[in-house]
């Protein structure tokens, strides 16, 4: 009888223990934030189901969500500055988490993006092991690894999408349900996979194209007020630099690089 005792005990205390670590681990876990660092266009933010004018400078917890118009750019860091987000024309875009444990530059963070429809690049810098990364669509999952990426969404016809993973430099994991069976890929860099297509490699002209956007994508960069556009209308990058040349969305155009 006291050895069964002993052992409930043992068992008791070793499920508190294991509370406590968890609830340790919460306690720990603190809230990151998006700021957006440009604004081109029209760009919209949801306040309680209200869509409203985006503007440099603004700054949101997790849950907020995103969409632009026809001419509407928008450049984002979320979760700090672990990442930034490049939001093309077209796009709607969700940060549904954002959180890290211990340090905002090198501790272990959770980003968690979706993805409704249409394009979206990213630069991710290097996180650690026990780090997430995840962008999210209604056709398939990417995990991002420091990684110069793109994914998007878009619409192709009549209750048709076409979803496309990209990975310009590092590593994207994609998964995706392809017919009744589940598939993942590797992507390295420069090649891309359109789901329900093989993996490719990417022209060398949208490989290009897709560097300066990198390139231009600086969440260092001092932010500053977006200078007037040519009809009196907000332009400019937000951010003193050159603006980027329009990104077509959805898997690079023309022949893949022999």
């Amino acid at each position: 009888m006291k050895k069964a005792q002993s052992l409930i005990t043992c068992a008791l205390l070793l499920a508190v223990a294991g509370i406590s670590v968890v609830q340790a681990a919460e306690e720990g876990r603190k809230e990151g934030k998006a700021t957006v660092r440009s604004v081109r266009g029209k760009v919209e933010y949801n306040d309680h189901g209200n869509w409203l004018p985006l503007k440099p400078n603004m700054k949101f917890a997790s849950g907020i969500s995103f969409r632009t118009g026809p001419d509407g750019v928008a450049d984002i860091s979320v979760n700090g500055l672990s990442s930034a987000v490049r939001i093309t024309n077209a796009t709607i875009l969700e940060i549904k988490d954002m959180s890290y444990v211990g340090s905002a530059r090198e501790g272990d963070t959770t980003t968690m993006l979706n993805l409704t429809s249409g394009t979206v690049l990213g630069n991710v810098k290097k996180i650690t092991a026990n780090s997430r990364y995840e962008i999210t669509t209604p056709h398939g999952v990417a995990g991002i690894r420091g990684t110069d990426y793109y994914v998007s969404h878009i619409k192709i016809g009549e209750n048709q999408y076409q979803t496309t993973f990209g990975s310009v430099s590092g590593i994207v994991q994609a998964t995706a349900l392809v017919g009744d069976k589940m598939q993942t890929h590797t992507l390295t860099s420069q090649n891309y996979w359109t789901v329900g297509e093989p993996v490719k490699p990417m022209n060398p002209v949208d490989v290009q194209n897709l560097q300066f956007q990198f390139n231009s994508l600086n969440i260092n960069t001092t932010i500053t007020p977006p200078p007037p556009g040519p009809t009196g209308g907000t332009g400019g990058t937000g951010t003193g630099g050159t603006t980027p040349p329009p990104f077509n969305a959805g898997p690079p155009q023309g022949q893949p690089a022999s």
